[in-house]
């Protein structure tokens, strides 16, 4: 005899089997399509001219872009003139994050590079960032901006403490310049450059030394960009010794 309450009961367990398969399904398709995915908007950089016998420091935006969390499992680095800070090696979906690059370039002269290399679970292609300059004896040679003094030297003894640095900009050339700082990573400090040198003229500004930090020990630099027909960089090396 046809049991009326007997074909609702199967009815529901085929529907609910149904939903549950399908949310099973959904639940694959979307761990599947889950992927971690870094970006370094700008991963290449020139840092113009260096004075030689000095370490500089640029930071790389490194960006989570995918649907999953980005574990960094290392970053390698060609020398061991190079060291690489990381505040955490994991970025969440949409997060991003400053990676501080310091290079040591001891006694080298003229153009070089470095080219560290960004490894993430799940990808084994690595992903590049780029260093370049051109190391030279001293900035206050350059052109056609020259800049004095060319390394700045935050040092502290018992009895005297240099806590700020006069900046001069020369420029050598037959035109206006403009200036722009394009990588100032220095937690450490307060500056101010002005916004263009005139023609055949000086310019001045300032580094000094914020209070909190008076008690430490860094090593940091700044990059300025000069602008008029042509484009042209330096790079000031910062350090704070306490002898």
């Amino acid at each position: 005899m046809f049991n009326g309450n007997t074909s609702m009961v199967c009815c529901y367990n085929m529907t609910m089997k149904c939903i549950f398969l399908i949310l099973l399904v959904l639940l694959i398709a979307s761990s599947a399509s889950a992927q971690s995915k870094l970006e370094i908007p700008s991963n290449k950089f020139d840092l113009g001219l260096i004075p030689d016998q000095s370490t500089v420091k640029h930071s790389f935006w490194f960006k989570s872009v995918g649907t999953d969390t980005v574990r960094i499992k290392e970053i390698k680095v060609t020398c061991q003139c190079m060291a690489v800070s990381l505040t955490q090696d994991w970025l969440a979906p949409g997060d991003s994050m400053p990676v501080s690059v310091f290079w040591n370039l001891g006694r080298r002269i003229g153009n070089a590079g470095q080219y560290p290399q960004v490894f993430i679970e799940g990808d084994e292609k690595p992903h590049d960032m780029s260093l370049i300059g051109q190391v030279v004896r001293a900035l206050d040679e350059g052109r056609p901006v020259s800049v004095k003094p060319f390394k700045g030297e935050f040092a502290k003894t018992s009895v005297k403490s240099i806590d700020s640095i006069g900046i001069i900009l020369t420029n050598h050339s037959k035109e206006d310049l403009e200036v722009m700082v394009v990588s100032c990573p220095v937690d450490e400090c307060l500056m101010s450059f002005p916004e263009h040198i005139p023609a055949g003229a000086q310019a001045s500004g300032y580094v000094k030394l914020k209070a909190e930090s008076s008690d430490s020990e860094f090593m940091s630099s700044i990059t300025l960009e000069f602008e008029g027909r042509k484009k042209s960089r330096l790079t000031i090396p910062l350090r704070r010794k306490i002898y």
